[in-house]
């Protein structure tokens, strides 16, 4: 049985159990995995499906199921919100918290986004893993850190950092603003389109003619990331105006 197959198995189990209890939440998804669980609920009036990664713009979120006749879930007790504070002279970075929560034996599913661009870093994960981690992790890296739980309320929202770069590209197609993206060739960017490289709104996508909407999320296996932010207008040689936003170094 596919993985796939897995995750939407489970899906329709907890679906089940919110129908006859009002509400049941998932672990935490990837983006790819929560496009293929909203797109097999799509025609489920039976039960009311809404994705909540703790706070605004996480990108790992639980699916949360719920009876249409019910209340609404307690969206408190889904997560647990951690802060990690460490010394001000020390670099503590996403894949130090990463690895060392890892180290604890805390399996992927359990907790969702870390936020370590400043100080202190945060944390979301399942309620119950919570104070395992408080009472367990005291290092990441070399740094030495402590943690204690935060509300939901004092969490951050997530914002999206990048450098926005303006082109014009021939069309929509997935190969032209891959390669206005990333500074490729026309060429190079089919061959990594055909090399299984790229992904398109999370998903592997090996279809070079594949148009483009705005908002559309590119990654490519090596380069990075970046998100078509705009397209329209046309330059006087018949080409169409994109912005596009660039993640880290392109």
């Amino acid at each position: 049985m596919e993985e796939k197959d897995l995750l939407l198995g489970r899906m329709d189990d907890l679906a089940g159990r919110a129908i006859k209890n009002g509400c049941a939440a998932s672990k935490f998804l990837t983006p790819a995995e929560a496009q293929s669980v909203t797109a097999h609920f799509k025609h489920r009036p039976d039960v009311a499906l809404s994705f909540d990664g703790g706070f605004e713009g996480a990108e790992r979120v639980r699916a949360v199921f719920q009876n249409p006749d019910w209340g609404e879930c307690d969206r408190a007790g889904l997560f647990a919100a951690l802060e990690i504070a460490y010394r001000p002279q020390d670099a503590l970075g996403h894949r130090d918290i990463l690895g060392a929560l890892m180290a604890l034996g805390a399996e992927r599913d359990t907790f969702g986004d870390i936020l370590a661009d400043d100080q202190p870093a945060v944390l979301v994960c399942m309620p119950e893993l919570g104070g395992y981690i408080i009472d367990n992790l005291t290092k990441a890296g070399r740094v030495g850190v402590s943690v204690s739980a935060i509300s939901l309320d004092e969490l951050p929202a997530k914002t999206e950092v990048f450098t926005i770069k303006t082109d014009t590209v021939a069309s929509l197609r997935l190969d032209a603003v891959l390669s206005a993206a990333f500074g490729l060739s026309r060429t190079k960017a089919a061959e990594l389109i055909a090399a299984g490289r790229v992904n398109l709104n999370y998903e592997l996508c090996m279809q070079t003619s594949k148009e483009l909407e705005e908002g559309a999320l590119l990654s490519a296996r090596g380069l990075g990331r970046a998100k078509l932010l705009e397209a329209g207008g046309m330059s006087r040689k018949g080409r169409i105006f994109v912005r596009i936003g660039c993640y880290g170094r392109f």
